[in-house]
């Protein structure tokens, strides 16, 4: 990155003019700088070649460099955010005593358990690669990507694509003392492709994401549209067979996306118990995880975008309720301990509560016998570019949070009808229901085959097995 983070010595400086100009018994100062290569295809103008240069593409370099401030304390309190380079200290000029509006500020304090000041994230030595180098490796991944397609399926037509991948440094100062250095590599392709085949058309769209662009692997998403189109542009089955359903790990991830409501905040863990009413909510082998320092995660960082220091908080635990995950304003409440949990969406925005990486542990059971052992059902790939996934709950009679116990979802998906390991036909779009408690207390077996999609944050989830559900054909 070429422009470079102020020194804390410097943000302390900052936030001593902010109070003085502005009368603000406490504030924070968040800084970050980046840039991503962006390519974009032009899918009239991609000839798929043995010559990775010729490939048609907008290629744009995007910088960010940004600054917010909050300031305030028990009655008034702002919030300003800016693009360029911090202010100096004598440059908060627009700050007075009337800057303040009504309203609160509490900002955290330092952990007993670090040393302010020395707490780079695990992804801040992280090597950084040359521009060139960037722009080379997204344009043979496109390259090698469209060639393997075209290879496996001439008739598919690219719709739009996009690659980006950069890298981003963040610092962050509080007159209370908390202190916190971060960095990331991220890099995230999304893909529409099109196809007719014997006058039926269909559509595949993929969201990817990994922490390097070297770890996303042309020839799986290839594979993995190649396998998509083609059931997309099947005839429907004459009938669904009722019973076992295999969910692959993408549509895992969005149904546990649905979850997200539930398991977060110090009304989670409460609804997280209705939902059992007085049954385990699933079975003994089901972990439902939260870890803002997963090893290897591409959002994984030592402190959260408050200066908190993250770590894994089990929100399942072998299939019974765990820990609620609560940030450092609800440290304590019934006896559970907060994690690092609130991040900002950018620099621009106020930090707020989320997962980071929120996954469906993986089991011992190889994915491939859970597909293989199927009797009678279906083997759902993903869910469909056009269709519904949402989840919906009953509001309460006083017109609270609602009481999510009985929750239900609906997912439109695309998948396969399979006998005894022999694939009967496509389901080019079926219709997935039940009721979240359904839901987690039907799993019946979970593969061993983990795997990460990119949702606000990052959400994980194995090959699994379920019953209990519904699924009827649409359209």
């Amino acid at each position: 990155m070429s422009a470079r983070l102020p020194g804390l010595r410097s943000l302390r400086l900052a936030l001593g003019a902010v109070c003085e100009r502005s009368g603000a018994p406490g504030a924070e100062l968040y800084v970050k700088v980046g840039n991503t290569h962006r390519i974009e295809i032009d899918p009239w103008m991609t000839p798929v070649t043995a010559n990775p240069h010729d490939l048609q593409a907008q290629v744009s370099v995007l910088d960010e460099r940004g600054w917010a401030l909050r300031a305030g304390g028990a009655n008034r309190a702002l919030f300003l955010a800016d693009s360029g380079p911090l202010p100096e200290p004598n440059g908060w000029r627009r700050l007075n005593r009337h800057s303040l509006r009504p309203g609160t500020l509490r900002l955290p304090s330092p952990s007993p358990d670090t040393t302010p000041g020395t707490a780079p994230s695990p992804a801040a030595d992280a090597p950084e690669h040359p521009p060139d180098d960037e722009e080379t490796a997204g344009l043979t991944f496109l390259h090698d990507l469209l060639r393997g397609l075209g290879e496996r399926m001439p008739e598919a037509r690219l719709v739009r694509g996009r690659l980006d991948s950069g890298a981003s440094a963040a610092v962050l100062a509080s007159t209370t003392g908390v202190t916190a250095r971060s960095a990331r590599r991220l890099a995230t392709v999304e893909l529409d492709f099109a196809a007719s085949r014997d006058g039926r058309h269909g559509h595949c769209r993929l969201y990817r994401a990994a922490s390097n662009i070297h770890l996303l692997s042309a020839g799986a998403i290839a594979s993995e549209i190649t396998e998509r189109l083609t059931v997309a542009t099947a005839p429907p089955p004459p009938f669904l067979p009722a019973g076992e359903v295999v969910v692959s790990p993408a549509l895992g991830c969005n149904l546990l996306a649905l979850l997200a409501p539930v398991l977060r905040g110090r009304d989670g863990w409460p609804r997280l118990r209705k939902l059992g009413d007085g049954h385990p909510l699933g079975p003994p082998q089901l972990q439902i995880v939260d870890d803002g320092a997963l090893d290897g995660g591409w959002m994984s960082s030592a402190f959260d975008d408050e200066g908190v220091p993250t770590r894994a908080v089990a929100l399942v635990r072998d299939g019974e309720p765990g820990e609620p995950l609560l940030s450092w304003e609800d440290d304590g409440w019934s006896g559970f301990a907060a994690a690092g949990c609130r991040r900002r969406s950018g620099w621009r925005a106020l930090p707020e509560l989320c997962h980071s990486h929120l996954y469906i542990a993986g089991g011992s059971e190889p994915a491939e016998s859970i597909r293989s052992g199927i009797v009678h059902g279906c083997y759902l790939l993903d869910r469909a570019h056009d269709g519904r996934c949402h989840a919906t709950f009953e509001r309460s009679p006083t017109g609270g949070a609602g009481l999510l116990e009985e929750g239900h979802f609906e997912v439109d998906a695309i998948g396969l009808v399979i006998r005894r390991g022999t694939v009967l036909g496509e389901a080019p779009k079926v219709r997935l229901t039940g009721s979240v408690r359904q839901l987690l207390q039907g799993i019946r077996a979970i593969g061993d085959d983990l795997r990460f999609l990119p949702a606000p944050g990052a959400v994980g989830a194995p090959t699994l097995l379920l019953t209990g559900l519904q699924v009827e054909a649409v359209g």
